[in-house]
Order: structure tokens, then sequence, then C-alpha cells
């Protein structure tokens, strides 16, 4: 039975509630905010046996089109939100445990960033999201990075190649994934009206996350 917790009224905690629970995951939602994709999302992880903390960065408010997303997005203080997801990753370092982060869409770029800040981190995943070539950055993450996205999602491909000689020039490391014809979001069906949702590229990147996870942080 999951077992939701309300997080200092920003984040949503699912898990084990034991000392010894299994490795810990941090999601940072996408720019729709915490939708049924996103709860789906952590409850899936949870059912695996991570300890999952859910950042809500929009304080409880969700978003339904792009234009209601774009103005949640901007509204975001970049500050406030590397505090939040600081504060989600040191919850889950009340034990020893591994720990990753997972991004999706707008969430990336604030996952890598908060990678970078915390040696807990092992690993992250990032889904369709923005990424960095900044050497600064890259070095100071302390695991390696899968990144997933589609072949159409603008200049992906070009910009996944990059970022995979950049961490590679960081001495970091990178799994890449292009998935042929997908477009960007296309786990969410509200990115688009729908129009670009692709269960198999969807079902494709679950697998190579799982994958990743189990072989990274357990």
């Amino acid at each position: 039975m999951l077992r939701w917790l309300r997080w200092l009224m920003l984040a949503a905690v699912l898990g084990p509630l034991t000392a010894a629970a299994e490795p810990g995951v941090v999601l940072v939602h996408d720019w729709f905010g915490v939708t049924p994709f996103y709860t789906q999302a952590a409850s899936r992880l949870e059912r695996q046996g991570y300890r999952v903390v859910a950042v809500d960065q929009y304080g409880g408010r969700t978003a339904t089109t792009h234009d209601e997303a774009a103005a949640l997005m901007q509204g975001v203080d970049a500050e406030a939100a590397a505090r939040q997801i600081d504060a989600a990753v040191r919850s889950l370092s009340d034990v020893p445990r591994r720990i990753a982060l997972v991004g999706f869409s707008m969430g990336a770029r604030h996952a890598l960033n908060a990678a970078a800040r915390h040696k807990a981190v092992a690993a992250m995943v990032l889904w369709y999201g923005e990424t960095s070539r900044d050497m600064a950055t890259l070095r100071r993450l302390s695991g390696p990075v899968l990144l997933v996205t589609g072949s159409q999602d603008g200049p992906a491909a070009e910009h996944a190649a990059a970022f995979s000689r950049a961490m590679d020039d960081a001495g970091a490391g990178a799994e890449v994934y292009l998935y042929p014809g997908a477009a960007h979001a296309f786990a969410q069906p509200l990115f688009g009206g729908g129009k670009g949702l692709d269960p198999a590229a969807t079902q494709a990147a679950w697998a190579l996350t799982e994958d990743f996870l189990r072989r990274r942080i357990r």
C-alpha cells in the first residue's frame, strides 16, 4: 500500500519508512507540474523499492495547457528551486544510501545543477531535458548520467552528442540514447495536445531508466 506524505508542503514522499530503506530517488517534474505522468513515475519507482521524493516546484499548482505551464515556469525562482531540491536530497541522506536524481524536461536542468552540488548523488537520469557543457559543473558530478531523448526533439541529436563528449572530457561519463522518430516530451500526454505522445519511446525510456538505476545505485 502506497503511503503518501506531504513533505514541507513542497514534495511528496513515497517508499519504505524504515531507517534501512532502499536507495533513494529525487524526481523533478516537467513544466506542467505534478501531473498524472509525474505521480505515476513516482509510484512506479516506489514499487521497485526506492525511497522516492517527488519535488513540487509549483506549490500545488498544475498546468494543463502550454500557456498555463509557461506562466508557472516563469514564476519559479531559481534559488528557491535549488534550495528545495537540496532539501529533498538531504531528506534522503538521513541514513547511508545511494541517491539518484531524475529530471523530466524542465526539471533536467535543475536536477543537473543539484547533482553538481551534492556528492551524495551517485547517478542522474535526464528525460529530454536541457543539459550542460560547462566543464566546471560537469567535473563536480559524483556519478554517471543517463540522457534519453528523441531524434525529432529539435537539435536534440546534436546537443546529446556534444553533452556525451563533454561528459567524457569531464571524466564523469554519460549513457545517451536517441529514440528514432520521437519528439520532445514523448511521455507527457499534455505536451502538444498529445500529438507527440509515443508509447513505444516511453516504454523504452523506462526500461533504460530502470536498468540504469539498478546498475548505478542498487
